[in-house]
């Protein structure tokens, strides 16, 4: 009790205006128990060393691996990229803050660790939403339209300077400010879009309508139109089973895997989202720094989830990791020496089939001389005997 009433005895000799309210949107009144500081610091930890392996194998898979180099793909190394930005950028600063239950950091940091806080995941659900209208054109129209690596390329850098071009008026709103308890200064960095003024209030209902409603509407029309050519339900059964359409089963399994990427994404990014909205439009003045740590965490899990899903559903990216840890069929091929029809350098590197190491055959220990079209000619010749009597008269 005496702890309290120093804090607001403190917080009211204070001269700027909007402490009070500053305050109690913090959640510094109240502080973290040690062990939910310890939870939390450990839940992120793990995340954070599942992540960054992960994301790093999805682009690496796709780099080396030509069979998986689809216009899909491209989209899934966009997220892989947008996760460890996320990762990498934001996820080490938001849990010094959550540690140390105050900014450290400096008002330049936290303008830009809250711009990529907002940058990552808008951009990761503009590019499910290329993803879904790329299936919409490859499955219902593939003849009438076509999306080729050069239009995905674009449509990626679309979703991307779209994101950056939404968010990047958070520099601008997201202000730290310092708070007095027990004589001592803190600076805070906003959690949440503020709703001080009516232009924060407008851009955070913009903000989230853009990045997140609209998007998501569009996502289920979309599959829903797709979901209907593919499947359809039984009649007078619960089962549901494919329809007459011709739409080969790689592209069936795909969008499979891209559907359930989709529905768990968005349906992580939501109570963030809800918490955002209810924030801004309610004016609240409190949320618990609890309710921020579990949707914020739900956010960053999906970093994992994503690379988890590829791994599962999808058995060309299975097979292309296999190949990168030299896990496959194939044993590190590329170290063994092959027979080829040319003994240059740029022919050497082309399988065509492995050459035995112990053969006494001496025309079999260099690929040069398995293709040798000497002899291969010289057998072919007529045998002919130089002693045979002439038949000319």
């Amino acid at each position: 009790m005496t702890t309290s009433f120093n804090s607001t005895i403190s917080l009211l000799v204070d001269s700027s205006p909007r402490n009070d309210q500053a305050l109690l949107s913090s959640g510094l009144e109240d502080g973290q128990p040690s062990y939910q500081v310890a939870i939390q610091g450990t839940l992120v930890i793990v995340t954070w060393l599942c992540s960054v392996p992960a994301n790093l194998l999805v682009c690496l898979v796709i780099y080396r691996s030509r069979r998986i180099q689809s216009t899909t793909n491209y989209f899934v190394v966009s997220m892989a990229l947008s996760d460890l930005m996320f990762t990498l950028l934001c996820v080490p600063f938001v849990s010094s803050r959550l540690i140390a239950n105050r900014w450290m950091l400096g008002p330049a940091m936290c303008r830009l660790v809250r711009f990529l806080q907002l940058l990552a995941p808008t951009s990761t659900t503009f590019v499910l939403l290329g993803i879904c209208i790329d299936r919409f054109y490859t499955i219902i129209y593939p003849l009438s339209f076509k999306i080729t690596r050069g239009t995905a390329k674009r449509l990626i850098v679309s979703c991307w300077v779209l994101s950056l071009a939404i968010s990047i008026f958070a520099i601008y709103f997201f202000e730290p400010y310092n708070i007095i308890i027990n004589k001592n200064t803190i600076t805070i960095c906003p959690t949440y879009i503020p709703n001080n003024t009516w232009i924060s209030v407008a851009y955070g209902v913009v903000f989230l309508t853009i990045t997140y409603f609209v998007p998501l509407i569009i996502i289920t029309v979309i599959y829903s139109r797709i979901f209907r050519f593919v499947w359809t339900p039984s009649p007078g059964h619960r089962l549901i089973r494919r329809t007459s359409n011709s739409v080969p089963r790689t592209k069936v399994k795909m969008l499979k895997m891209l559907m359930i990427v989709t529905m768990v994404t968005l349906l992580c990014h939501a109570p963030n989202k809800a918490v955002q909205m209810w924030y801004t439009v309610a004016s609240v003045n409190y949320v618990n720094p609890c309710i921020f740590v579990a949707t914020f965490l739900l956010i960053f899990l999906t970093t994992v989830l994503k690379p988890a899903m590829y791994m599962l559903y999808n058995s060309n990216f299975r097979r292309g990791c296999r190949e990168v840890f030299c896990m496959s069929n194939m044993k590190c091929y590329r170290s063994h020496t092959y027979a080829i029809t040319t003994p240059s350098q740029v022919g050497k590197k082309n399988h065509v089939g492995v050459m035995p190491q112990n053969n006494n055959d001496l025309c079999l220990r260099s690929p040069s001389f398995v293709f040798k079209r000497v002899p291969k000619a010289d057998k072919m010749t007529w045998p002919m005997d130089e002693n045979l009597s002439t038949t000319y008269l």
